[in-house]
């Protein structure tokens, strides 16, 4: 089209004429960044987003212990698509209870529509729970008294959960049937001895609920090195019988706490009951080495060779050597303690009959007994 010069154009005029340059120029603009964009290529499909959801775990196991239920898993260290599970953010853990009876174990539909969301446990306090490369979480059965705990099933299955709130359904389902297993034992009586620690304690004679107790209980006795310790070292591989137990494994002077759980046979198998107080106990080293063996003392005319077998406890510091001659009493010859099994006496007459003999002192200043004496001429 024709442009007209401004100065031929009236007011009404020009502003129309403005709008045209105007577009003319935005029809160049927009004409030139289409052609930019055409040369950079095509633009690609679209792709879907990642599904990071953690995989179920497989491995739930539910454990009577007591009036309670003890809950473990592994941790799922991959997602349903086979990348690492980076974005687990919970456990959602389910439970349904109900009584105990002979039919087969709880179907996934029959769980699904009866269980109730009993506990959530956020990623962040996972590491409060861990033993070993599992979960540990204890269900204490608030709330329901001993007619709705035991003769039950108490089953339970857990949702992995990922920051977006997607989750791959139920693990498996655990099943733990509780039974009115053995009170507590009562206060645990402690002896000692040089090489062990005895514990002792009284049969319970009642479960649980009350009830007698159709057969003697037997045990499992436990160790830490902390009090009130969340996990402790068990020390009888099965059930004891006796209600005493000999803890040969003790390093003397060193603080332990022990715990006793009676142990009684169900239909279920071996099932714990509750723990007994804590006890605190330090065995003292308060015991001192054997006295030296087999003393011999041999002169040259000048001085006085003593030699004994060398003792074999491991807190051996030395000897201490006494000497007495015909005239007087014993008398202490090393002011300080001697580390071999030997000593030179050279402070001896010639014509004079010596007797000596030898105690043991451990790191902890325990002396032995005397060993015996042994005798020598100087001549």
């Amino acid at each position: 089209m024709a442009l007209l010069p401004p100065a031929l154009l009236n007011s009404a005029s020009w502003s129309h004429w403005g709008r045209l340059r105007r577009r003319y120029w935005g029809k160049i603009l927009l004409g030139g960044c289409l052609l930019a964009l055409g040369g950079c290529g095509n633009v690609g499909d679209p792709l879907p987003p990642l599904i990071q959801i953690p995989r179920p775990v497989a491995d739930l196991a539910a454990t009577q212990i007591a009036r309670q239920v003890r809950l473990s898993w592994t941790l799922p260290q991959l997602n349903t698509d086979g990348s690492s599970a980076t974005t687990l953010a919970r456990f959602e853990i389910y439970r349904l209870r109900r009584p105990a009876g002979p039919g087969a174990s709880v179907q996934a539909e029959d769980f699904a529509e009866g269980a109730v969301k009993w506990q959530v446990l956020d990623s962040v306090n996972f590491d409060a729970y861990r033993e070993g490369e599992k979960l540990v979480l204890t269900d204490r059965l608030e709330g329901l008294d001993d007619s709705q705990i035991f003769h039950h099933d108490f089953c339970y299955a857990i949702k992995t959960v990922n920051r977006k709130k997607q989750e791959a359904g139920f693990s498996n389902i655990a099943t733990a049937r509780l039974w009115p297993v053995s009170q507590a034992v009562g206060r645990i009586k402690v002896g000692f001895a040089e090489g062990y620690t005895e514990l002792q304690w009284e049969h319970p004679s009642r479960n649980l609920d009350g009830s007698a107790m159709v057969e003697p209980s037997h045990y499992h006795v436990y160790r830490s090195e902390l009090p009130g310790a969340r996990v402790r070292q068990k020390l009888t591989p099965a059930p004891i019988d006796e209600s005493k137990f000999l803890d040969t494994t003790i390093v003397l002077g060193k603080t332990y706490y022990y715990i006793v759980r009676p142990v009684t046979h169900t239909p279920s198998g071996w099932v714990e009951g509750p723990e007994s107080g804590e006890e605190e106990v330090t065995n003292v080293d308060v015991y001192p080495p054997k006295a030296p063996q087999e003393p011999t003392a041999i002169s040259n005319g000048q001085a006085v060779s003593l030699v004994w077998v060398p003792n074999t406890e491991p807190d051996i510091a030395g000897y201490l050597v006494f000497r007495s001659s015909e005239e007087g009493s014993y008398q202490r010859l090393t002011p300080d303690l001697i580390t071999t099994a030997s000593y030179l006496d050279k402070s001896v007459e010639a014509g004079k009959i010596y007797t000596y003999r030898i105690r043991a002192v451990d790191l902890k200043g325990n002396e032995s007994e005397f060993s015996v004496e042994t005798r020598e001429k100087v001549e």
